[in-house]
């Protein structure tokens, strides 16, 4: 399987996004082509659309969103992992989502959910997973937007797998939590690879607070001085 990893997080390798989505490929027992937004050069989508026009299919930008372009159109599976900013993604990894206009087509078209959408051009009907996580204890009201748009670009069937009270996978007095959280983690992977699907089960154990909320605050509030 040729899977794709767009490390969307300004932390790159030290990343706590990627310390999960580590952990799922482990699962999984693939290795992955890892691309870190940080280091290639994306600029901003110009909105032009000559890449719907003029050279359809192909942008008019010669950066490095070629490369990572190319690498996601042959990708059978395609996991984001971003860290939660300001609700949404990373701009590094944001520009990259912007600029995959050419990976559409210019018509649309109504889909099965009655909405209205841009069909795909040339993507061999890739996988997407999204794995973010935040330093918040709060899934809800945070990871709404970043949601909606991923499953909106990718569908409602993309796994999706949210890791509140992150920071906590970077301290080591945490691993009584973080350890099994990673291993649940690990499950996930073992279960996407032979199924095509994450269970509930696990999905339910995933979507629990290592720490519980009004303890989590404490502590992160402390790492900021805060009293």
């Amino acid at each position: 399987m040729k899977i794709t990893v767009i490390n969307g997080s300004p932390k790159g390798e030290r990343s706590d996004t990627l310390k999960i989505t580590k952990a799922f490929l482990k699962g999984m027992k693939e290795e992955a082509d890892v691309i870190d937004t940080m280091k290639e050069k994306v600029n901003p989508c110009l909105g032009c659309y000559s890449c719907w026009t003029r050279t359809p299919g192909v942008c008019v930008q010669k950066d490095g969103m070629e490369k990572i372009l190319e690498k996601i159109k042959n990708s059978d599976l395609v996991i984001w992992s971003a860290p939660l900013y300001c609700y949404g993604l990373p701009s590094n990894c944001k520009a990259v989502i912007d600029r995959m206009i050419p990976m559409s087509m210019p018509n649309q078209i109504v889909d099965s959910n009655n909405q209205t959408r841009h069909p795909k051009r040339n993507e061999k009907n890739a996988r997407h997973i999204l794995i973010s996580s935040c330093g918040f204890p709060d899934r809800e009201g945070n990871f709404d937007g970043l949601v909606f748009q991923f499953t909106r670009m990718f569908g409602k069937a993309s796994p999706i797998i949210l890791c509140s009270e992150a920071p906590m996978l970077s301290v080591a007095i945490a691993s009584f939590v973080t350890v099994p959280y990673l291993l649940l983690v690990k499950k996930a992977g073992s279960e996407f690879a032979k199924s095509g699907n994450i269970s509930e089960q696990t999905m339910s154990k995933l979507n629990k607070l290592m720490l519980p909320a009004d303890e989590y605050r404490k502590h992160a509030d402390k790492t900021f001085g805060v009293k």
